[in-house]
């Protein structure tokens, strides 16, 4: 039987930064990928959504997103908790697909309808959301590739492959980036020292931290900082 859904404001269409954000809200959202790939992980599951990919977040489920691609296009429609008919297919996190021309084309009523027939979504099987989360969460650990492999819940084989398809890099590469980019952020927002910034994300000391840094910048984390 179809639901019905009262009139409500529209979708709008976001794009989501390569940095892993978190959010947790009063209402019901779903999120559905229009272009590109944006990876969501909703209290432990995740998906990546790819054009058609649809994401069922209910209210209050604290969720993570990271977007892989630049050009990434989403649709997203926020949704009142206390409609019967809003709360029922919002009773659990879900993935679901629909083809790109049904996520691009459909209004935002005929997109509600739609859901409740719609097959469940097989993405990625690597969640770069849920990786990035963990290593950002803790980036001084001693992430090998098995503490990796472990944390992506794939093989190490399995890992290199997924994450060389997702980023380009090989794990190591891809853990030092998110290793700097962390540095740099906390450069630019905090007064903790070079040394400091530099064990609380991962690396040795000062010395490696800005030999690393350099390369990647082009300049001295000290010049970094002294930016106007």
């Amino acid at each position: 039987m179809t639901r019905e859904f009262r009139p409500r404001p529209g979708s709008v269409e976001r794009r989501y930064p390569p940095d892993c954000l978190s959010d947790t809200h009063d209402h019901h959202q779903l999120l559905v990928g229009l272009d590109g790939r944006v990876d969501v992980e909703v209290e432990g599951r995740g998906g990546a959504m790819a054009p058609g990919g649809v994401c069922l977040i209910p209210a209050a489920a604290t969720h993570h997103y990271l977007g892989l691609d630049l050009d990434n296009r989403c649709r997203v429609l926020d949704l009142p908790v206390g409609e019967d008919a809003v709360d029922a297919l919002f009773a659990r996190i879900r993935f679901l697909r629909l083809s790109p021309e049904e996520a691009r084309g459909l209004g935002d009523e005929a997109l509600l309808a739609r859901l409740g027939g719609a097959p469940p979504w097989w993405g990625a099987r690597l969640n770069m959301a849920r990786l990035t989360r963990l290593v950002q969460d803790d980036p001084a650990a001693p992430w090998s590739l098995a503490r990796l492999a472990e944390a992506a819940r794939l093989s190490e084989r399995q890992l290199r492959r997924s994450l060389f398809d997702a980023t380009g890099q090989p794990p190591w590469r891809w853990l030092q980036a998110q290793r700097l980019s962390l540095a740099e952020r906390l450069l630019a927002s905090g007064d903790a020292s070079i040394t400091e910034i530099a064990l609380a994300c991962g690396f040795a000391d000062g010395a490696q931290f800005s030999r690393h840094f350099r390369r990647w910048r082009g300049m001295t984390p000290s010049d970094f900082r002294r930016r106007p």
